[in-house]
């Protein structure tokens, strides 16, 4: 049997309150969700089969991909880039999170922050930690800014290659600039990556990393610095989905270091990104790598959401964006007549994988509740392509 309809048989063995304050929504809902989860296992094991043959199976496989648009899949743009409010400890928080997230064990860490409440003054965080090599920094700068101004896409461009400080600079796609250089150009001097990236929720943000060697210790040893320009870029994506587009920090993103993930992390940020017309009638979580609520408009018709997270997925026919990420959408019948199935697949450059799926139904395998999804194939790749995924554990 095929994987696809193997997947759509476990899908049919599995089954699930909104605000539309998405601030108080984010500041409570990972403890809430957590709770709930809690009181709803006994009710939802079946939903936990599913979770298990996910992470058993260990992919998915999407056909019949088709283009996604990238303007679908962008934020709307708050008018407004004036507010910007996060503190110091949110900041470092923040960092401290990003480079668990890219691979890089850090061992003692020494972090440094400072906040800010004005667009203008850039909130900034930097981490000195162990290597193998002896010590490297990271550091961080965040500041808000209209992605669209003159001004601000001028980070973007690289400078002649004639009087450049930069031994090698390089504009890639994804509003995203690299540079880097040797200290005075000496071999075995202290070496810098710096990445520029313009967020289209309306922040310049800037990180960086070098070989350097805090007071008192031994002369750089000439390595190139564990944090490469790709774990960088992982970096800044993981501090944009940290922020909201009103300029404030997220609860996703601010968790205490180092804490695993629990049954429900997947839940909150789904109800989070939903569209805020949609009202949650039930939700309910497996697993830390699953979420699903079911919504309704009020007259009668539901839709089931699901959102969970898959170690790898191969997929037919995506789409690639300039950042990497590989999508792969889909629509078609579901089990039941007149139920529509429509399905999303995410692979992020990281490695994140995540399938999302949505039925005109209250659950996959139940009668039709409305001609057609509460929620439009669209939305659901804007859900799906959130950066805000990349603060789930």
């Amino acid at each position: 049997m095929p994987f696809e309809d193997e997947l759509g048989k476990v899908l049919q063995n599995t089954g699930g309150t909104f605000t539309a304050d998405h601030r108080a929504l984010v500041a409570g809902g990972l403890t809430r969700g957590r709770r709930r989860v809690a009181r709803r296992r006994a009710g939802i094991a079946v939903g936990s089969t599913l979770a298990v043959a996910l992470i058993a199976t260990g992919g998915v496989y999407l056909s019949g991909g088709e283009r996604a648009d990238e303007s679908a899949a962008t934020p709307r743009l708050p008018r407004d880039y004036g507010h910007f409010a996060i503190t110091a400890e949110e900041i470092g928080g923040i960092l401290e999170n990003a480079m668990n997230r890219s691979g890089i064990a850090v061992m003692k860490p020494d972090v440094e922050s400072s906040g800010s409440t004005d667009a203008a003054r850039p909130a900034t965080a930097s981490i000195v930690f162990d290597t193998s090599f002896g010590e490297e920094k990271v550091t961080l700068s965040v500041r808000r800014a209209d992605p669209a101004d003159a001004g601000v896409k001028k980070l973007l461009v690289c400078p002649d290659v004639k009087g450049s400080p930069y031994e090698e600079c390089t504009n890639q796609p994804g509003d995203r600039a690299v540079k880097g250089y040797t200290e005075a150009g000496k071999a075995g001097g202290v070496k810098k990556w710096a990445v520029t990236t313009v967020s289209p929720n309306g922040y310049v943000i800037e990180t960086s990393t070098q070989n350097v060697q805090v007071a008192g210790s031994v002369p750089p040893q000439g390595h190139n610095p564990r944090m490469n320009p790709g774990k960088l870029r992982h970096l800044a994506m993981f501090v944009d989905g940290s922020l909201t587009s009103a300029g404030e920090a997220n609860a996703f993103g601010t968790v205490a270091p180092g804490s695993e993930a629990e049954p429900g992390d997947i839940l909150p940020i789904l109800k989070y990104l939903l569209p805020p017309r949609l009202k949650v009638g039930s939700e309910g979580a497996s697993s830390s790598a699953e979420g699903h609520v079911v919504v309704s408009d009020g007259s009668g018709g539901e839709t089931y959401i699901d959102a969970t997270r898959w170690a790898v997925a191969t997929m037919v026919d995506a789409n690639v964006l300039p950042d990497g990420t590989k999508i792969s959408t889909r629509s078609r019948p579901g089990s039941q007549p007149g139920v529509i199935e429509l399905q999303v697949g995410v692979n992020r450059v990281n490695g994140l994988s995540m399938i999302f799926t949505a039925y005109n139904a209250p659950t996959p395998k139940s009668a039709k509740r409305g001609a057609a999804p509460l929620i439009t194939l669209d939305e659901l790749k804007t859900i799906a392509l959130s950066r805000t995924w990349l603060t789930a554990r």
